[in-house]
């Protein structure tokens, strides 16, 4: 296997972003991977994907993910066998990772610490019930300068494992991708639903589909295991999708696994995706302070129950009101560009590093300003 990244070194980056773009290609993944290329795009970045593990490197993975609390040695096991060193100094590592367990390709840089500055590392997904389970893993992140954690109610209990400053950093959203046309507004289909789903609701908005002729879209097959290495075009595909649906199912993360979750309510991507496309957000989101206060303004979601036996009279009852729901699509979209853009997000994590932002982050948050303006002059017409 070639450990080799030729060209990948740009003497004016400040940025390594290590991607599992490689290892981790599941289609769940592609949000992550999008923040990756937002990154990219707005800063001086070298952005290093290693290669897919081979059959031994994959042995390693799965002895780390499933041994690891017993034995934290393994934290240290490289499944390449062997290490590279960076050719150049950076301000910032920044390694995206979706879970705890998948740290394992970065004891691939032999000298990370001697050629960073800072070393960050966000965190996706990290359940509470999973905390025992993982605590040496996180404990690979001791010898960093941050961590971001994409689940609310975890981050003081992995800052307490690592004792390293620790920030909650919600999913977020290429809302330029995303942003619909309000000018053209047609908007085929009816109801969206992507990902796990209530049967009740389902079987009932399957009748709604039959006897009204409304286009109900939604996964045929789970989508958990399937991979795609060309995570850019899925989310195209996923945001056209969006940008011509009028109703989207948005539920809080793992809502049908109260074992797992154990009353932990999180955001998932769906209410980003929503909002940012200007859809109608219909669901249970989480009753949380961190829910409303990052979507605070209202009917961001239109609440009802994950089991909604009558979701049909719903719909009809607000599809008699089109300019109320005009109001809530606009309302989605401009909030959207001023809270939820992945530059955002970027921002955030370099003003707690406390480096400045660059050209390019300044110029895309007043595009983003612009078009939330132009966007709100729609409720004046």
């Amino acid at each position: 296997m070639s450990i080799n990244f030729p060209g990948y070194c740009n003497k004016e980056s400040r940025t390594l972003v290590w991607s599992l773009r490689n290892i981790q290609n599941f289609i769940y993944n592609s949000s992550l991977f999008e923040f990756e290329d937002i990154i990219n795009l707005v800063d001086a970045v070298d952005l290093i994907a290693p290669p897919q593990y081979d059959f031994a490197g994959s042995a390693v993975k799965r002895l780390v993910k499933t041994q690891t609390h017993n034995f934290k040695p393994l934290i240290n096991l490289n499944p390449y066998f062997k290490s590279i060193d960076l050719e150049q100094e950076y301000d910032i590592f920044m390694a995206i990772l979706d879970f705890p367990w998948n740290i394992s390709s970065i004891n691939l840089l032999k000298n990370l610490r001697q050629k960073c500055k800072f070393a960050v590392c966000y965190l996706d997904e990290l359940w509470s019930s999973d905390l025992p389970k993982f605590n040496n893993c996180l404990k690979f992140f001791q010898d960093f300068d941050l961590i971001c954690v994409g689940f609310s109610d975890v981050v003081e209990n992995v800052r307490q494992v690592t004792n390293v400053p620790c920030i909650y950093l919600p999913s977020g959203i290429d809302t330029i991708k995303f942003y619909p046309d309000f000018e053209k507004d047609l908007r085929c289909v009816d109801i969206c639903s992507l990902g796990r789903r209530s049967s009740v609701t389902h079987e009932t908005l399957l009748r709604l589909a039959e006897e009204k002729q409304y286009y109900y879209s939604y996964d045929y097959i789970s989508g958990a295991g399937m991979r795609n290495n060309r995570h850019q075009e899925h989310r195209t595909l996923t945001a056209n999708l969006l940008k011509n649906s009028r109703y989207y199912i948005t539920n809080y993360a793992k809502v049908n696994e109260p074992e797992r979750t154990q009353g932990q309510m999180e955001m998932g991507c769906r209410f980003f995706e929503g909002a940012a496309a200007g859809n109608i957000c219909i669901g249970k989101p989480p009753d949380t302070d961190t829910f409303r206060r990052y979507f605070d303004w209202e009917d961001a979601v239109i609440p009802i129950a994950f089991d909604e036996p009558h979701i049909d009279r719903i719909i009809l009852e607000l599809d008699s009101q089109p300019e109320y729901l005009r109001k809530i699509q606009i309302n989605n979209v401009a909030n959207s560009l001023r809270k939820h853009d992945w530059v955002y997000r970027w921002s955030q994590i370099l003003t707690k590093l406390g480096l400045p932002s660059t050209k390019a982050m300044e110029e895309r948050k007043t595009t983003l300003e612009q078009m939330a303006q132009s966007c709100e002059k729609l409720l004046l017409n």
